[in-house]
């Protein structure tokens, strides 16, 4: 409204005129102040625009800047530096985990397309993600885990039945979970050795064994996975 004070600094002390706050739209104040007649809402003024712009500009206070000076300098945590994050996820009776980066996209249960003449028990088919067929494949097959039997009903609950759209680079697949139980960050000393109960097939691709809340994870080596399927599919 008319009389509206302008943005002022007094002896380094901002000193705003909060009119939305005094008068706003929703106010009683009378006369209704001018400028809402163009800008219709308080956040559309110069006004209000200009206030936020000075608390911005202000200058930092000493104690403001020397906390922050201190948590810069401070030795970061050495955990959190090399900590590793992974979705931890369900395959029949076995939980697995893969490197979280990997992971792009998980959805519903889609009609896989047999492609014909594949003679690889790997290669389930080809699956449309979004309008793009990728190739669908089985991690199970590949882990030898497909006739390891199901799981019991206490390991039936959360997420069940997802595909899952992973990739590294070039190199993109979609694959079917029974599980995904979410994402676990941990650090090398928490990987266990494989224990001599693992199938050859799956120990071949494991670089370690996370326990979590009672359950044995296989950490599975993105470096192995990912070769094994472009030869298997070559």
């Amino acid at each position: 409204m008319a009389g509206v004070k302008e943005l002022q600094k007094d002896q380094g002390d901002i000193v705003i005129d909060d009119c939305w706050n005094r008068i706003g739209v929703w106010g009683s104040e009378k006369p209704r102040c001018q400028k809402l007649d163009h800008v219709i809402h308080c956040v559309n003024c110069k006004v209000y625009a200009g206030a936020g712009r000075l608390l911005l500009d202000r200058p930092a206070d000493e104690e403001y800047i020397s906390n922050w000076s201190e948590q810069l300098k401070s030795k970061k945590n050495s955990r959190h530096e090399n900590e590793v994050s992974v979705v931890v996820f369900r395959i029949g009776i076995e939980w697995l985990a893969l490197n979280a980066r990997l992971f792009h996209e998980v959805v519903e249960m889609r009609v896989v397309h047999r492609v014909p003449h594949s003679k690889s028990a790997v290669l389930r088919g080809l699956i449309n993600i979004r309008g793009e067929l990728q190739l669908c494949v089985s991690l199970g097959q590949l882990l030898g885990l497909e006739k390891r039997g199901r799981p019991s009903n206490s390991q039936q609950s959360g997420t069940a039945e997802r595909m899952v759209v992973f990739a590294n680079g070039d190199d993109r697949y979609v694959f079917p979970v029974s599980e995904i139980q979410g994402i676990h960050h941990y650090v090398s000393s928490d990987l266990h050795i494989v224990p001599t109960t693992a199938t050859q097939s799956m120990s071949n691709y494991l670089c370690g064994v996370l326990n979590l809340d009672g359950k044995h994870v296989g950490c599975l080596d993105e470096g192995l996975i990912f070769p094994a399927l472009r030869r298997i599919l070559a």
